[in-house]
């Protein structure tokens, strides 16, 4: 069947529109962090997902299409094993659809829920996008930018969005462990990651090599047919894989020897413990909410203070927030106390 007879197929009876997931794994602990929601078709129609939704020119019909995606997606939620995030995948286009953004409005608070947009394929007028997105956090979900590194539109993209999560092409995974420019491209984008308090994802690993580099590059997240195949919820990943990489190698420094844990009311939180702002008093005694600025545990002291530095002056000295790779807080930095630690090279 050809796809755009696939899509009108699909539109008159939703059923035959499904849904798999495929777990992301947190590298460092060895445990699934997230389940990705990967739309599938029923293979009477001929023709796979990607070609489906590709097919939708129409944009009511590319609307719609997710709309229905999005349903299914929803009808896992209340399942979702805990501690975990689900992922969903939505067309930058599909965004700016008042149909799309009412459905995931029927989600609710979006805490523990990411969407992935794809880096390429936006409008020329990318403002109602980024609307859209901003609604995704204002509901206190996450966003991700998915495929960065598949189109020449990719810093640029990262800096528009701001994603919290980015995720790296395919095309350059496929070479870890065989091109030294894939490595270097994957410390580039970690790098320009860290800068943007974003975690990178690696998606599309399916070989040992590829698991070992990232392993190596202290990548946080990994997804790919190595670890689990996308299956109906919820698959088991292939964890011992992973443990038998052993302990990953510590970096020289890290910020450990610096957490506090967070004062009370010091933090606020989304409903899935994930930071959305820090509190501080103003001199009368109001609140006031300084933006996230989110650390993995092993940043270098020199790295999180020059991070720190490059804040706006009124949330400059406001606590460094240190996270593991699901989001969840393992405590706060006192920048006072980290530029001290950086002078006297104690870290």
């Amino acid at each position: 069947m050809a796809p755009a007879v696939a899509v009108a197929a699909v539109l008159a009876d939703p059923s035959l529109l499904r849904c798999a997931v495929q777990p992301l794994v947190d590298l460092e602990r060895a445990v699934v962090a997230g389940w990705e929601v990967l739309a599938r078709v029923d293979e009477r129609l001929g023709t796979g997902p990607a070609e489906l939704f590709a097919a939708a020119q129409d944009p009511d019909a590319l609307g719609a299409l997710h709309v229905l995606a999005l349903r299914e997606a929803r009808r896992l939620r209340p399942d979702v094993p805990p501690d975990t995030f689900l992922s969903v995948n939505v067309d930058p286009r599909a965004l700016a659809d008042a149909e799309v953004l009412e459905e995931l409005e029927e989600w609710g608070d979006l805490g523990g829920v990411v969407v992935e947009v794809l880096e390429g394929l936006w409008p020329d007028d990318p403002r109602p996008v980024l609307e859209g997105l901003d609604a995704v956090r204002s509901a206190g979900g996450t966003v991700a930018l998915d495929d960065v590194g598949a189109g020449w539109s990719g810093l640029s993209r990262l800096l528009e969005v701001r994603p919290s999560v980015v995720k790296l092409d395919r095309g350059v995974v496929a070479r870890l462990g065989t091109d030294p420019a894939a490595e270097a491209t994957v410390r580039a984008v970690g790098e320009l990651a860290a800068a943007l308090d974003a975690w990178v994802c690696l998606e599309g690993v399916e070989q040992p090599e590829q698991l070992l580099t990232a392993r190596r590059l202290h990548v946080p997240l990994v997804q790919g047919f190595l670890l689990g195949r996308p299956a109906p919820a919820w698959p088991v990943a292939d964890l011992a894989r992973v443990r038998d990489l052993g302990a990953p190698a510590r970096r020289p420094s890290g910020l450990g020897a610096l957490l506090l844990d967070p004062a009370p009311g010091q933090l606020d939180l989304d409903p899935g413990g994930r930071p959305r702002a820090v509190v501080a008093a103003q001199p009368d005694g109001t609140p006031w909410c300084h933006p996230v600025t989110t650390l993995s545990p092993d940043t270098d002291p020199r790295a999180a203070l020059a991070r720190a530095m490059a804040r706006p002056a009124p949330d400059r000295f406001a606590p460094l927030v240190v996270t593991a790779g699901d989001g969840r807080v393992v405590g706060v930095v006192n920048v006072e106390v980290l530029a001290t630690a950086v002078a006297t090279a104690g870290c």
